[in-house]
């Protein structure tokens, strides 16, 4: 699992470090604090080692507008190096960006015997207008660059090609959220399963099934059974459909890590506290590591509250809750690990 993060110049940030990441990472902290920059850095740095790049991605996600890739830089400086670093078991992986015709290196440093390091150069992607392209330095993949045992390679290439990266976009996704799930029926104890949280959460979805559209037959929707009629699934309300694409992401899936904005949007207090009980429970049963990014008290308090009332023990092994603060001006992120609940209520501003 990833263990430290660390960041530089990278878009809003111009430094911060995260240590001590657990299996289920909490980000609070106002709006524009850096909660999702510091997903999005992780993220991305495992996504370049097995993928074409994906830098231009970073700004596209947000805004149909991307002006040049100087804007993955702390204010535009392009004279300092984008530099993400990730300690992933006793590796750490570097992500250097350099604004030469604003390229990226891909670097794996491992420690060796006697405290000397060394550092592999996995590739590089240079900048050219507002597309990126991957040169390699020995061809193939970054990743079959690393001088490590293909037992370690198999084990991280299985970490990052699995990541989701979750948002407020899910909601739109009903083609790819149709795709899990279709793999579902195919396993009965996971479509039980899946229907049982769903009405746990919702008090509907133990009967969801695939039928044909009523305008083409020859395509297959998916649908939840409602007061005795079966309705397709993109009809229901926003905070079903983030739910359903949420718990079925993480059922589909294991030994890797998901990154999820903003998890109590569209989400009543009742059904956000259920919903993370159980991707908790999912994330526990697939071993995987989980990162959220919220301003909203409601999600510490289900989790503080709820999944670990009774198992103090448990909380402080597994989940660190990080309140995250950025200083505008100089922009430095600090992220501070916490269970104050006066110090979470009074960061975000909430009663």
């Amino acid at each position: 699992m990833l263990a430290k993060l660390s960041i530089q110049n990278f878009k809003g940030i111009k430094t911060c470090d995260v240590d001590d990441l657990r299996r289920i990472n909490l980000f609070i902290g106002k709006n524009d604090s850096g909660k999702s920059t510091i997903l999005e850095a992780a993220y991305y740095l495992f996504q370049e080692l097995y993928s074409p790049p994906k830098l231009s991605e970073i700004m596209r996600r947000r805004t149909d507008v991307f002006t040049g890739g100087s804007e993955l830089w702390f204010n535009y400086e392009t004279d300092s190096p984008i530099v993400i670093s990730a300690t992933f078991d006793s590796v750490r992986l570097d992500w250097r960006i350099v604004a030469k015709q604003i390229g990226a290196q891909s670097v794996l440093s491992s420690s060796l015997f006697g405290g000397r390091t060394q550092i592999t150069l996995l590739g590089e992607t240079q900048y050219r207008g507002s597309d990126f392209t991957l040169t390699l330095s020995a061809g193939g993949r970054q990743i079959d660059n690393i001088r490590e045992s293909d037992g370690f390679k198999k084990e991280l290439l299985g970490y990052a090609s699995n990541m989701s990266l979750i948002d407020c976009t899910l909601k739109l996704k009903t083609r790819e959220i149709e795709g899990i799930l279709a793999q579902f029926k195919r396993k009965p104890a996971l479509e039980a399963k899946f229907g049982g949280i769903l009405n746990d959460v919702y008090g509907k979805g133990n009967e969801w099934e695939f039928i044909p559209q009523l305008e083409n037959t020859d395509e297959r929707r998916l649908t939840i059974r409602e007061g005795g009629q079966s309705k397709y699934f993109s009809g229901f309300g926003d905070g079903l459909r983030c739910c359903v694409g949420i718990v079925g992401n993480a059922m589909s899936v294991k030994n890797t890590a998901l990154f999820i904005e903003e998890i109590e949007s569209h989400q009543h207090s009742g059904s956000l506290s259920k919903l993370v009980k159980h991707l908790v429970e999912v994330v526990r049963e697939n071993d995987l590591q989980v990162f959220l990014s919220t301003h909203s008290k409601g999600v510490w308090e289900s989790l503080h509250h709820g999944v670990y009332l009774e198992d103090i023990d448990k909380e402080k092994e597994e989940f660190r809750c990080f309140l995250v603060e950025r200083e505008t001006k100089t922009g430095k992120v600090t992220v501070e690990v916490t269970d104050d609940v006066q110090k979470i209520t009074r960061a975000i501003g909430q009663p």
